[in-house]
C-alpha cells in the first residue's frame, strides 16, 4: 500500500502532475546495476521548437531547462534553473512560449549541475 502524501509533499506532485498535463513524459533513471531508482527524468517537445526537461532526485533536488529542439540533447540550454520540485517546474511552466517575445533565446554554457540522459 502506498503510503499517504504529506503536506510537504502535495505542492511537489501538484506540480508534476500540472507538468503531466501539459505533455511532459517521464523515465525512470536506475542504477546502474538497474535497482533502485536515482531520478526521474522529464520531457517535453514543443510546436514551438523546443525541448524541456526536468530531472528530479528529490523534493529539494530538482534541475530544468530549456534547449531548442536541434540543440537537443548535445547543445547547451536557453535556459535552467535548480531548486525544489515545485519551483523548477513552476519557473518552466511559467517561461513564455518559444520564440515569443521575453522567452530565453540565447543558448547559455549548462552548468555543471545540468545532467541531460544520454548527453555529455
Amino acid at each position: 500500500m502506498t503510503p499517504p502524501v504529506t503536506s510537504e509533499e502535495t505542492p511537489h506532485i501538484t506540480a508534476i502532475e500540472r507538468s503531466m498535463n501539459v505533455g511532459f513524459r517521464f523515465v525512470n533513471l536506475r542504477a546502474p546495476d538497474g535497482g533502485a531508482v536515482e531520478a526521474i527524468y522529464a520531457e517535453r517537445w514543443t510546436p514551438q521548437g523546443a525541448v524541456e526537461t526536468y530531472t528530479l532526485r528529490g523534493m529539494t533536488e530538482a534541475i530544468a531547462a530549456r534547449f531548442r529542439a536541434e540543440d537537443y540533447p548535445e547543445g547547451d540550454p536557453l535556459w535552467e534553473t535548480t531548486g525544489t520540485v515545485a519551483e523548477v517546474i513552476t519557473a518552466l511552466l511559467e517561461l513564455p512560449p518559444h520564440g515569443a517575445p521575453g522567452a530565453p533565446s540565447t543558448a547559455r554554457h549548462a552548468s555543471s549541475s545540468l545532467w541531460v540522459p544520454g548527453a555529455r
